[in-house]
């Protein structure tokens, strides 16, 4: 299949059919990837405009959310466990975030991490986070420490009404993927998640000791 074709190209999960293929063979890993593009079709066109009044939120939904959805759920309609299906789609989200992986290490041992780090996450509060889909709680920012709570998330939302909340770790685990390889230079600490515990994501970045 040619990646321009698929229903799933512009989005997070843009190498799924092949995951799916690797996984399960080519017959049921097509039957899954060809059941995921009508459900993922599906919800898109019932979404509509639906969002929000904020491009950004429309843009997770459409690109993020509901392709990891869509596949989960063509997994358990072919009888995967939710768990294996979880664990796979984790591992795909994985994978889309490899690249700003790779930026943070090469961060990690540069003395100026911190500050960089901390002028991102004020920008990505300001564009990629907008108050239509997440609520903060800011408690500190400073030279030393930015700690924050997320107190609802529109990742938790969008999965808790389509029944499929179990699948939202896999999507906050894409954090600490993310993060933790800023260390030595900073250290990403994490606790607790929505999708868990039902109360906050705590996210907390410690300036470290870089080696430079």
């Amino acid at each position: 299949m040619k990646r321009g074709s698929s229903a799933f190209a512009s989005t997070r999960l843009s190498n799924i059919c092949e995951s799916l293929l690797a996984a399960y063979g080519n017959d049921k890993g097509r039957k899954i990837y060809t059941a995921a593009e009508k459900i993922l079709a599906v919800e898109l066109a019932g979404m509509g405009m639906d969002d929000r009044g904020s491009k950004v939120v429309g843009t997770h939904i459409r690109k993020n959310i509901l392709p990891g959805y869509a596949c989960y759920r063509a997994m358990l309609d072919e009888g995967i466990s939710s768990s294996e299906a979880v664990e796979f789609i984790k591992v795909e989200l994985c994978r889309s975030v490899e690249r700003m992986a790779r930026l943070c290490k090469r961060l990690s041992l540069k003395s100026y991490a911190y500050g960089l780090t901390r002028f991102v996450l004020k920008v990505g509060f300001k564009y990629g986070y907008p108050k239509q889909g997440w609520t903060a709680v800011i408690h500190e920012n400073n030279k030393e420490r930015i700690r924050f709570d997320m107190i609802s998330c529109l990742y938790c939302e969008e999965l808790q009404k389509r029944g499929a909340m179990e699948l939202c770790p896999a999507f906050c685990y894409t954090d600490v993927a993310s993060y933790t390889p800023l260390a030595p230079a900073v250290i990403f600490i994490r606790e607790n998640t929505l999708a868990l515990s039902g109360v906050k994501c705590d996210f907390c970045f410690e300036k470290g000791k870089p080696i430079d």
